[in-house]
């Protein structure tokens, strides 16, 4: 064993031993947590102002989102609470006493810590290394998160290549570290790209991560204002968001193979209740039209593809606010700017879907 690793495991004994007093606390007075973080939920936030409820995580979990707030308010990423959360659903679901699986990042073998507390201090503080890093570099949300798993280097190679997540970037620089040596990978989140990863961390893990989020209501707009009803349209921007971050697919209308724009807005509103025809054009013309779109109302493109006649109807999105849409077009699946540059040059109007 090297100095290095000596110094390292010593100091994690040293931690541990001062943690050691809080996690018989915590473990004797586990029922209290699962109390707390019940409260928390209930009450739609939290005592150091996180964002409290948007996280989808078992009781075990949930149990710790007081000491998450804590460790996210001392490393400074208080707006990360619901992310650590889903991480910490990710790693061990809960029922591993090195619950953040936060041992490799500094240089451990898994599961070298044994008190939970101690790995949601050094699992936070490794995310917030990363996520103080990326806003340095001006990335976007999710490419900390992703770097969580891949570790800093990701950060470096998202900065190079237009310093925006995206699926793909992950699957290159998995590529690129593994030297293109795949394996199989059964997971779900990776059915829509033929169930492998590559051999080098998880280029899925911001996907993972999102499966245990809801959309946060700022994010996704007024929702109460929505055409749809408050709970339609949080279920709808609930569904899209898992797909966030994914490329656009030519022909895609299902998670298994990916979305091009029409696929997902027939997919999305198919999964509260709306039956949306297949195309652009179709959504278009089977839509009520309005002057005044609302959250959850469709926008529609014409001309933005040279193939078809310009005034064609060929790209569809979902009306969030008087800027900003939701939509598959070919930088990716996520929010977009409509109200300016190429989008608006483009508009073709709103519509409003009914059942």
């Amino acid at each position: 064993m090297s100095v290095a690793t000596v110094k390292v495991a010593t100091t994690i004994a040293q931690q541990a031993y001062k943690h050691r007093t809080k996690l018989f606390v915590i473990s004797a007075s586990f029922s209290m947590l699962l109390f707390a973080g019940a409260f928390f939920v209930f009450m739609g936030s939290d005592s150091q102002g996180g964002n409290s409820g948007t996280a989808k995580v078992n009781e075990k979990v949930e149990a710790w989102r007081p000491v998450v707030t804590q460790y996210a308010e001392k490393y400074g990423i208080p707006d990360y609470v619901d992310v650590i959360l889903a991480i910490m659903m990710v790693e061990s679901g809960g029922d591993s006493l090195d619950i953040m699986q936060s041992s490799e990042s500094i240089g451990l073998p898994p599961n070298s810590i044994g008190d939970p507390t101690l790995s949601i201090d050094v699992g936070v503080k490794h995310l917030s290394n990363v996520v103080k890093d990326a806003k340095k570099k001006k990335l976007d949300f999710w490419t900390p998160v992703q770097s969580y798993n891949f570790g800093g280097g990701f950060n470096d190679y998202v900065s190079k290549h237009g310093k925006q997540y995206t699926f793909q970037l992950a699957s290159d620089f998995a590529k690129k570290m593994a030297n293109g040596v795949k394996t199989k990978y059964s997971n779900p989140v990776a059915d829509f790209n033929g169930n492998y990863r590559y051999m080098y961390g998880n280029m899925y893990y911001v996907k993972l991560v999102q499966q245990y989020l809801n959309a946060p209501s700022g994010e996704m707009g007024n929702a109460d204002a929505s055409a749809l009803g408050a709970k339609d349209y949080k279920e709808l921007m609930t569904e899209v968001s898992k797909y966030d971050g994914w490329g656009y697919t030519w022909g895609g209308s299902n998670p298994n193979v990916g979305f091009d724009c029409s696929g997902l807005t027939q997919y999305a509103f198919g999964k509260i209740g709306y039956n949306l025809p297949r195309t652009a054009a179709e959504q278009y013309n089977t839509s009520i039209k309005v002057a005044d779109p609302q959250p959850g109302d469709l926008i529609f493109f014409k001309g933005t593809n040279s193939s078809r006649p310009a005034n064609s109807i060929t790209h569809v999105g979902i009306y969030v606010d008087e800027k900003r849409m939701y939509d598959a077009n070919n930088s990716g699946i996520g929010y977009s700017t409509w109200n300016q540059g190429y989008w608006k040059s483009h508009l073709a109007g709103f519509g409003r879907v009914i059942k």
